[in-house]
């Protein structure tokens, strides 16, 4: 019986390890990812001219956020694209929300 719970604990202690390693190759991803979209956003060619921000900001008429979220995206974004549609939450504007306590992602602000 002994051995059997020192096993035990020495799986969990296994599990733990690497779900530890797990999370942090998720963080890494993200930042990877976060730089990626930078480039992407600034980069982004519409004929031969660079959009401007104003631009871009001003085709915007609505934001997407995950219920589960801390951030809010053009519908555009892949992160949005990304969210299922039961978890989705839809805002008219900026304003609306950060009221909701979101924060805004690369996108919103490029």
């Amino acid at each position: 019986m002994v051995k059997i719970q020192k096993n035990l604990m020495l799986s969990f202690g296994r599990v733990r390890h690497d779900i530890v390693k797990l999370q942090e190759q998720v963080l890494k991803l993200v930042e990877t990812q976060e730089k990626l979209m930078d480039e992407v956003y600034s980069n982004k060619v519409e004929g031969n001219k660079k959009i401007s921000k104003n631009t871009a900001k001003c085709k915007v008429k609505q934001f997407v956020a995950s219920k589960t979220g801390e951030k809010f995206h053009i519908p555009e974004c892949p992160f949005a694209k990304n969210i299922h549609p039961h978890s989705k939450v839809m805002f008219k504007s900026k304003k609306s929300a950060l009221n909701a306590g979101y924060k805004p992602d690369v996108c919103v602000l490029k």
